[in-house]
């Protein structure tokens, strides 16, 4: 006895769409991994750069500290002494100390106040870019391959950019702009 010609259509319109089907889930679950692979990717990246950022308003508060104790020094090296003018300042060789190292360590803070701003930045760039990963992953199934590959394509960009500044928080000193002492014996005067 043969089976009826409808079941035997209806099982092989089943095996076809099967058939159809399996390609694109491989596909999706294929391109699902890849996303998931890729958040992880941020997400470690993110908790990096956050935890540099730390550590740079650490250095710099440190910094700042200092920078303030540096300050009570010189002035009480000015009221000891009588200084009252710049030449009699620059001339004192324990206040143009003072002063060249201010200028110093405010270049350093000026330096790490940028470098947190950097590492905001990449922060707020990276939650964007894993919660657009997070919300294409729950959609995987319906998304073209092509906009899964751009996706991915910008996270790839976008971890290269950042990672070389993940690992280790760097000043190189000859970049630092350091104002000479003249004018950090005007903003001493001005302070007070």
């Amino acid at each position: 006895m043969q089976p009826p010609k409808i079941k035997h259509r209806s099982l092989m319109f089943v095996i076809v769409l099967l058939l159809i089907a399996l390609p694109s889930t491989a596909t999706a679950n294929t391109k699902g991994e890849l996303l998931r692979r890729t958040m992880a990717d941020i997400s470690l990246l993110n908790s990096q750069m956050a935890q540099r950022k730390l550590e740079a308003a650490g250095i710099r508060d440190a910094l700042s500290a200092r920078l303030e104790e540096i300050k009570t020094e010189a002035w009480r090296e000015l009221r000891e002494k009588g200084i009252k003018i710049e030449t009699e300042a620059l001339r004192n060789p324990r206040l143009l100390y003072d002063l060249k190292l201010m200028a110093e360590i405010q270049a350093y803070i000026d330096r790490y106040t940028q470098k947190i701003g950097y590492y905001r930045v990449a922060c707020d760039r990276l939650s964007y870019l894993y919660q657009q990963a997070d919300d294409d992953l729950k959609i995987v199934s319906t998304l073209s391959g092509m906009k899964i590959d751009a996706l991915i394509s910008q996270a790839e960009k976008i971890l290269d950019y950042y990672l070389p500044n993940a690992q280790t928080l760097v000043i190189q000193p000859d970049t630092l702009t350091i104002a000479p002492p003249k004018k950090i014996w005007k903003a001493l005067k001005t302070d007070r």
